[in-house]
C-alpha cells in the first residue's frame, strides 16, 4: 500500500497520529476488504508490517510486501503443499517474501535455502531473516547459473534484475557470483531437496542446467517464473522441453504471474 504511506505523509506530520492511523488501516478496513482473496492477515505494529497466515504461519517485514505476497504465494504454490520437515530452494529470494512464507512452513525441522545476488536486495533479505529470528534459513549471495562464474549483473530496481551478458551496462550494473545448484547444495550438504522456487529474470533456464544432479537424484517439483523473454520466445517454452527431457511432466498457467510447474 505505498499510495497510502504516501498520502499520510503529505497530510500528517511523521509521529505517533500516523502511526495509529496506519495500523487501523491495515487492522480493520484492509483485512476486511482483503482477507478473503490474500488468504493471510495483515497489520502495522511500530514501524513493521506483520503477515499471518492459516495454520500458524507468520512473520515480519520492515517494508509491505502484501502485493508481493498475493502474488506469489498462491501462483507459486498453486502444485504444492509445503509440508514440515521440507527443504525448499528459493532462487531469487528478493527480499524473503516466499522465504519468509517458506522457513515458516517446514518448521524447525525443515530448511530454505534462499539465493539472492542483487547486495541491496541480499542486505534486506538478510535483515528481514534476522529480524524473525530465522535459524532454519541459508542465505547465498550468489545467482543461479549453469556454471560458477562471475557475471555482469544489472540490479537494484523493483523491475526485477538480470545478468545482463554483452548487454550495456547501467550505472546500477554489478560484478555479481553466480553458482549452479548442483554445486552450492552439495557444497552446503544438502541431502534432499522437496521443492524449487524460481523467479530469476530470465536467467530460469541456465539455472536449470546446472540442477541437472539435483533433478536426476531428488525429483523436486518446480515453480519457475517463466514470463521473460529471450530470443523472442517466452522461456516457458524451453522450460517445459527441458523438464519433459529430464522425465518431468509439466504445466504452465497462473497468467497472473506466468508459471512452469513441474513434477516427477
Amino acid at each position: 500500500m505505498p499510495k497510502l504511506d504516501k498520502t499520510l505523509s503529505r497530510l500528517i506530520p511523521a509521529g505517533p497520529i500516523r502511526e495509529m492511523l496506519k495500523s487501523a488501516f491495515y487492522k480493520f478496513y484492509y483485512n476486511n476488504k482483503h482477507v478473503a482473496g490474500n488468504g493471510f492477515r495483515m497489520y502495522y505494529r511500530r514501524g513493521l508490517y506483520e503477515f499471518v497466515f492459516p495454520k500458524g504461519v507468520r512473520f515480519k517485514c520492515r517494508e509491505n510486501i502484501a502485493d508481493d505476497l498475493q502474488r506469489s504465494i498462491p501462483g507459486y504454490l498453486a502444485g504444492y503443499r509445503i509440508k514440515e520437515g521440507d527443504t525448499i530452494v528459493d532462487c531469487g529470494a528478493y527480499i524473503g517474501e516466499f522465504t519468509l512464507y517458506a522457513a515458516r512452513a517446514v518448521g524447525l525441522r525443515g530448511q530454505v535455502i534462499a539465493f539472492e545476488p542483487d547486495p541491496v536486495f541480499f542486505r534486506k533479505l538478510k535483515e528481514n531473516i534476522s529480524l524473525n529470528g530465522l535459524k532454519n534459513v541459508l542465505l547465498v549471495e550468489k545467482g543461479v547459473w549453469s556454471s560458477e562464474d562471475k557475471l555482469k549483473f544489472s540490479g537494484g530496481s523493483q523491475s526485477g534484475n538480470l545478468f545482463a551478458g554483452g548487454l550495456d551496462h547501467n550505472k546500477l550494473s554489478c560484478d555479481v557470483l553466480v553458482t549452479t545448484l548442483d554445486a552450492e547444495l552439495g557444497r552446503n550438504g544438502v541431502t534432499k531437496v522437496d521443492f524449487i522456487k524460481m523467479d530469476v529474470e530470465g536467467a530460469e533456464v541456465e539455472a536449470l542446467k546446472g540442477a541437472r544432479a539435483i533433478m536426476k537424484r531428488y525429483h523436486p517439483r518446480f515453480a519457475i517464473a517463466s514470463y521473460h523473454v529471450l530470443s523472442g520466445k517466452k522461456t516457458c517454452v524451453m522450460l517445459e522441453k527441458m523438464l519433459k527431457d529430464s522425465g518431468y511432466r509439466t504445466e504452465t498457467s497462473y497468467p497472473l504471474h506466468l508459471t512452469t510447474y513441474g513434477y516427477r
